[in-house]
């Protein structure tokens, strides 16, 4: 009979008592802080093949084999009956029992089977990561090597460029020396000769340990020079690999928290709502950019908020804003709306309130901030709540700081045909739009800079010229490119643009 038949003898069956048994034990592992026993044969396995210089064969065994078994589900089981005549009938009671187990059980494996697939994420990105380090470091030992290798050959070449120079500029004072005693003139005795060529031995000795020890010097300095490098590199490396697996491990914690309220709310009687979970960090993740690269993007900000304590950032996401302040001893707080966002920036200790702007700096005093950045915020609002946020920003900041306001460019093409992947994109603020707006708010000296240019190798090829070509060739190719830069200025313009304002 096949191992996942479940054959059940009938003068075994006590409904009573399987059904108690499964109370009990629904009971145990719902009791706050009680666990099940981890089985003796697990903790002599686990430490049987878990060693501490386990080769990585056997640790890329242990990943295929969790990779591979993550899902504990078992549906390949059936239930039967030998019995000829009351065994549809015991089928049926069987599987009435089955489905009363199933339906305590089937949600905890359901969550452990979220949490097994979330827990392998993370072990299989780590793992990468740290094959990438190791592939870099590789790299590294093997370039240094090269280095020093070419560094001591080319020493050698060195010293021995310089020994035959200096022993043939000995032989050829020597066979001057010669020359002048023969030819009559000896002025120099044969001890003052000794004397000569002792003296160019020492110094030329001298010169050899000099040249030695400078060429040792360099190799030292040189070597410094790489490990530092190859130091900074490594803790770059373990930075962003740190940074990954935080964002990971705060993704699996929404993961497991959305996956509690999904089995809340499978449970919840009919008819009742519950809000739709729609996890827009994942969303920037994959199509605004990573942290990294809006950091980047975003230092260009940062001489307008030098010196300032009190700076608002209204929309703040993610918290790219908020950490180049904070890296640069610059005191802010931020405001959003979306659940996830806040958390994520908690965890990494901003300081950040979730809730509507208008609302928020309602709440706050006249002349108050020293600096406020939108980023990425206006194509989400309505004109009015718009209007009404920049006037508010106005009465809040102080004379003589900044509103800085970016967002999507709608004079370029290609930023206006992505603008509606984000499904939460209300409209595009036109450049001139946005720029009265402040204006009319109270703000002067409102200044335009467009950000974001697309890279060259996807813009349009303009007509290289040639000095052979003949006169009306070369207007034909000067009016084609002139042709080529307006297409490029309309079709692959700037993706996004910010409006200044000064009080």
């Amino acid at each position: 009979m096949d191992d996942n038949t479940i054959e059940i003898r009938d003068d075994e069956i006590n409904v009573e008592e399987i059904m108690e048994m499964i109370r009990e034990n629904i009971r145990r592992r719902q009791a706050p802080g009680e666990q099940p026993p981890v089985p003796d044969s697990v903790i002599a396995s686990a430490s049987k093949n878990c060693q501490a210089d386990e080769s990585d064969d056997a640790i890329q065994r242990a990943l295929s084999y969790i990779k591979s078994n993550w899902n504990i589900h078992n549906n390949s089981y059936f239930i039967s009956s030998h019995h000829r005549y009351i065994g549809k009938f015991l089928v049926k009671g069987r599987q009435l029992v089955h489905g009363e187990v199933r339906r305590y059980v089937d949600p905890m494996i359901s969550r452990q089977v979220e949490f097994n697939a979330s827990t392998v994420r993370i072990i299989s990105g780590t793992s990468l990561r740290c094959a990438e380090l190791n592939q870099r470091q590789q790299e590294l030992e093997t370039a240094f090597s090269a280095f020093k290798l070419e560094s001591v050959k080319t020493i050698a070449d060195c010293i021995t460029t310089v020994k035959d120079e200096l022993d043939s500029k000995i032989e050829l004072t020597t066979k001057e020396l010669l020359t002048q005693m023969d030819g009559g003139i000896r002025t120099r005795t044969c001890a003052e000769l000794n004397q000569r060529q002792q003296d160019l031995e020492t110094a030329f000795s001298a010169f050899k340990l000099e040249f030695v020890k400078k060429i040792a010097d360099c190799i030292t300095t040189a070597k410094d020079e790489l490990d530092s490098k190859i130091e900074l590199t490594t803790k770059e490396l373990f930075t962003q690999m740190d940074g990954d697996i935080h964002a990971r491990t705060w993704l699996a914690h929404v993961l497991e928290d959305r996956i509690q309220k999904g089995l809340a709310q499978k449970s919840a009687p009919p008819g009742s709502t519950s809000e739709e979970n729609t996890n827009y960090f994942l969303f920037e993740e994959r199509f605004r950019g990573s942290r990294k690269d809006i950091k980047q993007r975003q230092l260009s900000f940062l001489p307008y908020f030098e010196k300032c304590s009190h700076v608002l950032d209204i929309g703040c996401g993610r918290g790219e804003f908020l950490e180049i302040l904070r890296e640069h001893n610059i005191g802010a707080k931020g405001v959003d709306l979306d659940t996830d966002m806040i958390n994520y920036c908690i965890s990494r200790q901003f300081d950040v309130e979730q809730g509507d702007a208008i609302t928020y700096l309602e709440k706050l005093d006249d002349n108050s901030l020293d600096g406020i950045f939108i980023d990425q915020v206006v194509e989400h609002l309505e004109p009015a709540y718009l209007a009404r946020m920049l006037a508010l920003c106005y009465l809040k900041l102080k004379y003589g700081y900044y509103l800085i306001v970016e967002t999507v460019n709608p004079l370029s093409f290609v930023s206006f045909v992505n603008f509606y992947i984000d499904m939460t994109h209300k409209r595009p603020v036109h450049p001139e739009t946005l720029q009265y707006l402040l204006s009319a708010s109270g703000f002067r000296l409102c200044e335009r800079k467009f950000l974001s240019p697309v890279p060259d190798e996807q813009r349009l090829k303009k007509l290289t010229e040639s000095s052979e070509v003949s006169e009306s060739l070369r207007k034909n190719i000067e009016l084609c490119n002139c042709n080529v830069d307006l297409l490029n200025s309309i079709l692959f313009g700037a993706q996004d643009y910010a409006v200044i304002g000064k009080k």
